[in-house]
């Protein structure tokens, strides 16, 4: 039987709220199970306000929009990313700017993204990977320095924390994922911590289509009506009901996958200490979630062999991103791919292994063996 690299996480009490919200006849959102999934979010993360959206890439866009950014504008993003990390304040008129990062941590490398400043950087957005922070703490400092608005792509951060407190309460805004491939989830979805309190009233009217009917279910108009762009951003509620039901396992769900993330770095810790690869490295102050594990090899010709030979033994392991300046995209935005060679390099070099709360110690074991069997051929 194959090893599958994921498998969505079900709690089983995800049915009964489904029924609930059929039950009530209330399916288009911004209902209960939506208010519901929204204050878990707030108490999990210590964030002030959250609002679910359809998905990370319209919680991303809704940030976007709220900073005002115009065309010229410009946005410091690593290279290393989802492409909507970059489209979304693409879509603003702003132009992107790519930065390298730390293959340690496969996160922004501060110091390059301050090398990349130009008088038109508006904003930076650092992604943290794998469950693992970036160096907020920097980030925030340069921010300071140049007066730049500041985003964190979250998507794979919920239930991590950095310096003791949680990944996506560093900045005004964060966007989180809850794609079937992230720990917890409901299919399709997202949310946007705004942590800011001078900003959540607009991020809300944006939120509902540019209207303010959030405020008057609030009793605070008697009417609702066009206040301000806006989009559709927000999920149904069975999406929500779904999520809801897996906000309530975010802790069983997190003990088992940092158990996994702990038994490939104790079963693979003497490849990295004969140099035959390089292990994840976890920074002073880091509580990861146990989102991925990886592993870079010396050469990306020696990934793709692993990758190829492990498949085979129905092993899935996988690449992660093609970072974006390499893309189609890429070139049209003017870069080549040797402008960024750490992360060119580091995503060639990467691979991700299976990560999923349904594998066991036995399933682990399995992998560790067929990772040292090839190199040690």
């Amino acid at each position: 039987m194959a090893i599958r690299f994921n498998e969505p996480f079900l709690t089983g009490h995800e049915r009964a709220n489904l029924d609930a919200v059929l039950a009530s006849g209330q399916f288009a959102g911004n209902g209960p199970f939506t208010k519901r999934a929204q204050a878990q979010l707030q108490v999990r993360t210590g964030a002030p306000h959250a609002l679910l959206t359809h998905s990370c890439t319209g919680a991303l866009e809704l940030a976007a929009m709220l900073l005002d950014l115009q065309p010229g504008d410009e946005v410091l993003m690593p290279s290393f990313t989802f492409v909507s990390t970059a489209t979304a304040f693409m879509r603003t008129g702003a132009t992107v700017r790519f930065c390298e990062i730390d293959p340690a941590t496969m996160t922004l490398d501060v110091a390059d993204a301050a090398r990349r400043l130009t008088p038109r950087t508006k904003a930076i957005v650092p992604v943290h990977y794998a469950g693992v922070g970036a160096d907020m703490a920097g980030v925030l400092a340069l921010a300071r320095a140049h007066g730049l608005a500041v985003v964190e792509d979250a998507a794979q951060g919920l239930d991590a924390a950095r310096d003791g407190r949680s990944l996506g309460t560093f900045a005004p805004l964060a966007a989180l994922s809850f794609h079937e491939t992230k720990n917890i989830h409901c299919g399709l979805g997202g949310a946007l911590l705004v942590n800011d309190d001078a900003l959540f009233d607009r991020a809300e009217d944006m939120w509902e289509r540019g209207t303010d009917r959030s405020k008057m279910f609030k009793g605070l108009v008697d009417k609702y009506s066009w206040v301000s762009p806006g989009s559709s951003f927000y999920p149904s509620e069975l999406q929500a009901a779904f999520l809801s039901a897996q906000l309530e396992a975010v802790d069983v769900n997190s003990a088992r996958r940092k158990a996994i993330w702990a038994r490939y770095a104790e079963g693979l810790a003497h490849l990295g200490q004969a140099g035959l690869l390089a292990l994840p490295q976890v920074p002073d102050g880091v509580r990861g979630n146990g989102h991925a594990f990886f592993v870079l090899l010396p050469t990306g010709q020696q990934a793709d062999a692993m990758r190829e030979a492990l498949c085979a033994q129905a092993v899935q392991v996988t690449i992660h991103y093609v970072p974006l300046h390499t893309s189609k995209m890429g070139a049209q935005l003017g870069y080549a791919p040797d402008d960024l060679p750490v992360t060119r390099s580091a995503a060639e070099r990467l691979l991700r292994l299976p990560l999923h709360f349904g594998l066991t110690d036995r399933d682990v074991d399995q992998v560790v063996a067929a990772v040292d069997g090839f190199l040690r051929r």
